[in-house]
């Protein structure tokens, strides 16, 4: 079996930056990854990246693999299914393959976190969807609901408002709680409504998602909209589930110090995927810079 002084899990921000530095410091890397850009592939455009004013995800995205494969670091294009602890090494178990290691860093970030209303897993795929930018295009000049008035939610609302004929941003909240920046904009669109204190309950229809019933929080009555797609952004959860030997927070970060060091010697975190505070790419990037000279040193006293 295939070992390695050092396997790094993910291709965002943090996968990528640890790659390169650990590649400039001469460590032999494995990178196994599903994709290159992580949540970077899911956002229409990022104007807060140093170095970036306006630019979309995908291009950012493009350009870190470009400048990943600019280094001698063996990639897998694979989904990693389990993270064991082996002795003094870790195994790494993909769906293909297995590999072995001195040293681990996670970057696997987050994925999208399920409402659990009723009739939600029904309708996947078949009119409900967690990604705004990948499945907007399909729901050109229809209505819409985009259940979520946070971060992710009046994004998706304001993307979806140039594609859709009418926007319903349904709010479980008193207020719209996303980027003041973004807030701001929504009601400069008028296909847009907002709908606050609304807490989603079910989804119907036949064969695909049709409508969607929620209670009005302040009324207690249950009131539905008539929609042909719904877009769910409420957030996200880590992608941590594939590690059991570390300790986590009641969420499921994977606890981590500056250094990006876990419980376990030789296993480090980075990114969202860690108890970083802020889950920006920027500091993502970062943390995968002090991830990578993190394990470096470990190897080197190891």
């Amino acid at each position: 079996m295939e070992k390695k002084e050092l396997i790094i899990v993910g291709g965002g921000p943090a996968g990528c930056s640890a790659a390169i530095y650990a590649a400039r410091s001469n460590v032999d890397t494995k990178m196994i990854t599903e994709d290159f850009g992580g949540q970077l592939m899911l956002t229409d455009h990022i104007s807060n990246y140093l170095g970036f004013k306006k630019e979309s995800g995908q291009s950012i995205s493009e350009k870190f693999e470009e400048h990943v494969k600019d280094y001698d670091i063996d990639i897998e294009l694979e989904k990693v299914e389990k993270i064991e602890k082996e002795g003094e090494d870790f195994r790494v178990i993909t769906t293909e393959n297995e590999f072995i290691s001195e040293a681990v860093i996670v970057g696997l970030g987050t994925k999208a976190k399920r409402l659990n209303a009723k009739n939600e897993e029904k309708f996947l795929n078949k009119g409900i969807g967690y990604c705004a930018l990948c499945d907007g295009p399909l729901y050109a000049d229809q209505e819409v609901a985009v259940v979520g008035g946070g971060y992710s939610g009046t994004e998706a609302a304001l993307y979806m408002s140039e594609i859709a004929s009418q926007v319903y941003l349904i709010n479980a909240g008193e207020e719209l709680t996303g980027e003041p920046i973004t807030v701001e904009k929504i009601p400069e669109n008028d296909n847009i409504e907002v709908i606050n204190n609304a807490f989603t309950k079910e989804f119907y229809g036949d064969e695909f998602v049709e409508g969607l019933r929620y209670e009005d929080r302040e009324t207690g009555e249950t009131k539905e909209i008539d929609v042909e797609g719904v877009m769910i952004e409420i957030g996200r959860v880590p992608r941590s589930d594939i590690v059991d030997f570390v300790e986590k927070t009641e969420e499921g970060k994977i606890i981590s110090d500056k250094h990006c060091r876990t419980s376990e010697e030789g296993f480090f975190a980075a990114g969202d995927v860690s108890t970083i505070e802020e889950e920006q790419a920027i500091v993502a990037a970062s943390d995968g810079c002090k991830a990578a000279l993190s394990a470096v040193k470990y190897l080197k006293e190891d």
